[in-house]
């Protein structure tokens, strides 16, 4: 079970120096009025994104210092902290450390596991681990937004809420294409129109990368066929043609190699290369024939080349840097066109698709509506119990129903999110009173008693794993005195519950016992916090039982109650 663990506070207040190591279950503070109590729950505030204010400090100190460190984290919440960027990927650690610091200078923050973070982020974190209940502060339970999913877990209705709101956000999703499609209509028909232009344009001049890439090199060869076809012409007659050329120049040159070859075999390897020389030589001259032969001026086909190069630069400017480049264009469009091909059928689909899912929506909605409503009459009943054993009888819970107004219109109803309905809950705490929201209706030890009675009712389902209950007492004593303690114990099955009392009834019960006491030496004053052993609680819980005056009496009534715990 998750729980705070520790809890360290320096220089906060009076409090000059206090470190706890925390049980779990029910944990009871007690001291005399005026000592200090609130102090640690101030403390615990800070630690869940409170606001701070340099009074706080602790007279002659820089800066003030509470730290908790939670044990038994969640792995959800764990992974929560973990994406947004709390925590290291790799960190399975079950603990978290939360550190607050409030300093004159301004330089105070907060910190989770040593790294600094935001106070709305330390907020959210407060909200999943803590919930201080009291006349000044009620978290989940006074929040009506939180009423809903605290109502939807008191009922078993995690899968069928799940279900609908995995149909709510695929209703949206068609419901937002389809007025894409309808609003759409001119749009796709122009573009639609462009495509097919585009296309007819790349089709036209049908791009081809393996022939078109030679189209240069071919315009330039047309370009200077005149002069291309004279110089090879010359080059032909230099080298074989004309009379005195040079291929006929070097064959006395050849003849003598090939006589000196034959008298000194040393110039076999020279004469070799003067005979492959030769024979380069002659295919070389053959090549610049065949090149004469066949190189003529053609305007006609030079005009036909500019023609499809200037077409294929146009495309370039349009559909793309490369050949491959314009025809992966043209097949997207003709993808794209296929698509837009029937918007009118495209356009029933959705919107038959629409109106199943509505239907689909709103029988859920209803059903939902129903088991909420059936499921807020058994919590209501459960809370009236636990009130009327906590003198207040006449006080009535009730799960009211607000109509959704954001949402999808359907029929009366107005589909939202998580149904048609905001579940909240109401209270009349007494007789002739309309109910009202909680934070409305009460005050001090009652507003404690109507959330111990909630929280109790709700044992099940609500999450926060540590609870704080501060006046929880206020007004009350005797029978009912003890039967808030065995409420408080029974809610500590699940939770960690810390309750500020001045009842021995309660204190008596604890799994853990905290004193909080007050020392001067004339000059300063600092409050103390001890965890008490046995008989020391059996000294406290007397001195609760009796006041100034501690009897043998109020010690064995105090062991009494203790052993009853």
């Amino acid at each position: 079970m998750t729980c705070l663990a520790e809890l360290s506070v320096e220089n906060l207040a009076v409090v000059e120096r206090v470190r706890l190591t925390l049980a779990g279950g029910l944990v009871a503070l007690t001291g005399e009025t005026g000592v200090g109590k609130s102090i640690m729950v101030d403390a615990v505030k800070l630690l869940t994104g409170a606001k701070a204010g340099t009074e706080q400090i602790r007279a002659g100190a820089e800066r003030a210092v509470v730290e908790g460190v939670f044990r038994g984290i969640p792995a959800a919440l764990r992974a929560r902290l973990q994406d947004a960027g709390v925590l290291d990927p790799d960190d399975d650690s079950a603990d978290l450390i939360v550190r607050r610091v409030v300093a004159r200078s301004g330089g105070g923050g907060a910190y989770v596991n040593d790294r600094r973070v935001g106070l709305p982020l330390l907020a959210e974190l407060g909200d999943d681990l803590v919930d201080v209940l009291g006349q000044h502060a009620q978290r989940s339970l006074l929040s009506e937004a939180a009423h809903g999913a605290l109502l939807d877990a008191y009922a078993g209705l995690h899968g069928p809420v799940a279900a609908y709101r995995e149909t709510y956000a695929e209703l949206r999703a068609v419901l937002e294409e389809l007025a894409a499609a309808q609003a759409g209509r001119d749009q796709a028909a122009a573009r639609a129109a462009f495509l097919r232009f585009a296309l007819d344009e790349i089709e036209g001049v049908a791009p081809d990368p393996e022939g078109d890439d030679a189209l240069p090199d071919d315009l330039n060869r047309l370009a200077h066929a005149t002069r291309l076809r004279d110089d090879s012409a010359a080059a032909y007659q230099a080298l074989y043609g004309a009379d005195g050329a040079v291929l006929e120049r070097l064959a006395k040159v050849f003849d003598q190699v090939a006589d000196l070859a034959a008298t000194d075999p040393a110039l076999a390897d020279t004469r070799r290369l003067l005979d492959d020389g030769r024979t380069l030589l002659e295919e070389a001259a053959d090549g610049l024939r065949h090149y004469r032969d066949h190189t003529r001026p053609d305007p006609e086909r030079q005009a036909e080349v500019e023609q499809r190069l200037a077409a294929i630069e146009g495309l370039k400017r349009k559909y793309g840097r490369t050949l491959d480049e314009i025809l992966a264009t043209a097949q997207g469009y003709r993808d794209e066109l296929a698509g837009l091909a029937d918007p009118e059928g495209r356009s029933a689909g959705l919107a038959a698709r629409r109106d199943r899912l509505l239907a689909d929506l709103a029988d859920r909605a209803e059903r939902l509506h129903a088991a909420r409503r059936h499921a807020g009459e058994r919590l209501a009943g459960a809370v009236h119990a636990s009130l009327a054993r906590l003198a207040m009888p006449h006080a009535r819970l009730t799960v009211a129903a607000s109509p959704c107004r954001d949402g999808i219109r359907h029929g009366d109803h107005v589909l939202g999110p998580d149904g048609h309905a905001r579940m909240h809950f109401l209270l009349a705490a007494n007789p002739g009173e309309g109910a009202k929201p909680l934070n409305r209706v009460a005050s001090g030890g009652e507003l404690s008693r109507i959330m111990l009675a909630l929280k109790l009712a709700l044992i099940d389902a609500d999450p926060v794993p540590c609870l704080i209950f501060d006046e929880v007492d206020a007004g009350i004593g005797g029978a009912v005195a003890e039967q808030v303690g065995r409420m408080l114990k029974a809610l500590a099955a699940g939770h960690q519950v810390f309750c500020v009392t001045h009842l021995p009834q309660i204190a008596s019960l604890a799994h853990q016992h905290l004193l909080v006491a007050k020392d001067t030496d004339g000059q300063r004053t600092r409050t103390r916090v001890t965890a008490l052993d046995a008989e020391a609680r059996v000294g406290e819980v007397a001195r609760m039982l009796g006041g100034v005056a501690v009897t043998e009496t109020t010690l064995a009534h105090a062991r009494e109650m203790l052993a009853a715990g």
